[in-house]
Order: C-alpha cells, then structure tokens, then sequence
C-alpha cells in the first residue's frame, strides 16, 4: 500500500521527471528552431504547475503535431472536514493524491483539445468517531466511550481511474501558455470500512449495530462514483 505523500513531495518527484527530459529537449530545439515550429502551438515540450480539484502538483507536455499531444502530471493536497451520520460525527482526514497519463486531440488543428487518459488514484479518507458526552450512539443504542473504544474507518477508491475530459492551451506571452480543462476522473463506488476496538465488540448486538452504522456510510457515499476535475496550468516551452 502506498504511503501518504504531501503535495510538495508530488511536486517534486514530477519536476525531477522533467528535469532528466531537458537533455532531449536541448537537442530537440538545437536541431528545430523555435521559428519554424506552427506559432500556435509551439516546442514540444512544455512544464509549469498546476492547479486543480485533485490537488497541487505539476504537469509535463509533449504537443507532437498540431493534432496529437500528450501529457503527464501529478497531483496531491490533503485537508479535513466533519460529518456527521445519524448520532455518530465523524472527523475526516482526506488525501488526495494522483498522478496522470492523458492523451489529447486537437480536432481543430489549434488550442482547444478533446482529452482522454488514466489516473493511477491514491485519494482516501481516513474516518475517526468523536464520541459526544464520552458517549456513542450506534444505531440507536448508547455505548459508553470506553466500551466502544476507538471507532475507525476509512473511505478508498479504485486504483485505475479513467479520465474524460476537454479544454483549451493558448499563449500568453512569448514560450508561456495558459491552459484549463474540465472533465471527469471515475473512481468507481467508494469503499468504506468501520471498525472499533473496546470490550463491546465481542457482543453480537454491536457487532449487528456497527454493521447497519457501517452501511449508512456507504450509502451516504454510493453515489459519489466520478470526480469532477477543473485544473489550470501555466507552462512553459522549450
């Protein structure tokens, strides 16, 4: 199972990426001028950070022809919420972590772009039960903190993501592009788990009532099947 990784970590492993493909991308621009490649797209190789729904990270380009390119990027953040199901609130630690392979068709020869790829997807929520008057309620019955000890869970995601989407890159100045994108990554029906560790658990009635907790979890979450992607990038090419 991987491990948690923070954003500035993805940032990092992806420009390292980028940094052993700049020896190709010399060669590349000494053998190809910049003024003889379509000025309306540019080099082929670009690299800039990006902003999305999926998190912070960076992004590298490779625009082959006026109507092929193709990506790869990376992505992660992480934050923390509450919600509350039935009597029980729960503190959620989420991770979003990600990283892209997209392949992109420029029906119109220029900037705007048809996209369709994968994500190798690591987003999780990690679920902890916060007990209220060092109580729990269970599905409708009361346990006492220390009979129910920690209450855990955790929500996860299929691995192999697909991803749909389209969007437009144009220059804003010289070797400087803007892009943004819209679509959708598909992360399957999430996953959720809930256990706790107290004396309690031996006992068939809590197991039945953690059960029936455990499955109002999921069906909070059921439908939450695709995730909607909005991502802006600056790049630059060389």
């Amino acid at each position: 199972m991987p491990t948690r990784r923070t954003a500035p970590r993805i940032l990092a492993a992806t420009l390292a990426l980028a940094a052993a493909s700049l020896a190709h991308a010399a060669r590349a621009q000494t053998a190809t001028p910049a003024d003889s490649i379509p000025a309306d797209w540019g080099p082929l190789l670009s690299i800039g950070p990006v902003v999305s729904t999926l998190g912070l990270g960076a992004e590298i380009g490779a625009r082959f022809d006026d109507r092929f390119g193709l990506r790869l990027n990376a992505n992660g953040f992480a934050f923390s919420a509450n919600h509350t199901v039935r009597d029980v609130r729960y503190d959620g630690d989420a991770t979003l972590e990600s990283f892209g392979l997209l392949a992109d068709l420029h029906p119109f020869g220029d900037g705007w772009r048809v996209t369709a790829g994968a994500r190798l997807n690591l987003n999780e929520v990690d679920l902890k039960g916060t007990p209220r008057n060092a109580t729990y309620t269970i599905h409708g019955m009361t346990y006492t903190a220390n009979e129910v000890g920690s209450l855990n869970g955790k929500i996860a995601f299929n691995r192999f993501a697909p991803y749909v989407g389209v969007g437009y890159e144009g220059a804003v100045a010289d070797r400087w592009r803007f892009g943004i994108d819209l679509g959708a990554m598909y992360h399957g029906t999430p996953r959720v788990s809930l256990d706790a560790s107290g004396p309690v658990t031996t006992t068939p009635d809590f197991q039945n009532r953690l059960d029936a907790e455990r499955q109002e979890l999921r069906d909070d979450v059921k439908d939450y099947s695709w995730y909607p992607v909005l991502s802006l990038t600056v790049k630059y090419l060389f």
